[in-house]
């Protein structure tokens, strides 16, 4: 059996990421994992259903523990996943991910990544951060009481319709697909990020709003509609 602090030190991620995931894993919340927990929950997270990774990054970036998303924190997530997946693919030296379709993501990102300088990066960043929250709160959140709830964070990646199979949320869909590939790694990515990083909103998380800006996406194999799309970085305009 494991407490949290065997398995952060086992996993080998940030302590925010452990956290997260020792609590999905702990099916009966007895703050211990079994071995049947682990490797049930390893495989939700790396294999499984795209809900159960969804449901492990709202964990993560409930930064107050509300159990709800507000506007801030979910710019403070869509900040985060990008820029980390963006300095992972900067510094990687070979196509890396575990999978062809993570490695695509991963070289396409890099390549783009070079033909800009780190200010314009800066700049395109935060824009399409901004759009990407905003796109992500206009459709989650149903009740429009200013928070995104748990079960309306995971009602994202229903269908549109029986005809139109799309997730309702394409920027959600998007998103989880940067964590595709059967392993830790982007997991790995993103807690080393936050340390050195921090992951709390700042004053203009809670004020600005989304600036009418079309960003070529890095990756284009994910789900496709007819919404503004997201991307993992900046192509060159």
């Amino acid at each position: 059996m494991w407490n949290i602090d065997g398995f952060a030190t086992y996993m080998e991620v940030h302590p925010q990421i452990a956290a997260a995931m020792f609590k999905m894993m702990d099916d009966d919340d007895d703050g211990t994992l079994t071995f049947d927990e682990f490797v049930r929950g390893y495989g939700f997270i790396t294999k499984g259903d795209p809900a159960n990774r969804l449901n492990l990054l709202f964990k993560i970036f409930d930064l107050d523990g509300s159990d709800t998303l507000d506007k801030a924190e979910t710019k403070v997530m869509v900040r985060t996943i990008l820029t980390s997946f963006h300095e992972t693919a900067q510094t990687a030296e070979g196509p890396g991910g575990t999978s062809i379709a993570a490695r695509a993501k991963i070289m396409k990102a890099k390549a783009a990544g070079e033909k800009l300088s780190p200010e314009r990066v800066a700049k395109q960043f935060e824009k399409e951060v901004i759009k990407t929250s905003d796109a992500i709160f206009n459709i989650c959140d149903k009740n429009q009481d200013g928070a995104i709830d748990r079960k309306e964070f995971l009602m994202c990646l229903e269908p549109k319709s029986d005809k139109d199979t799309s997730p309702k949320c394409i920027e959600i869909a998007k998103i989880l697909s940067l964590f595709e590939g059967g392993s830790l790694k982007q997991w790995n990515a993103l807690g080393k990020f936050i340390e050195v990083n921090g992951a709390m909103p700042s004053e203009s998380d809670y004020t600005t709003t989304s600036e009418a800006v079309k960003i070529e996406a890095f990756t284009e194999d994910a789900p496709r509609s007819r919404s503004p799309t997201m991307s993992p970085g900046c192509n060159q305009q």
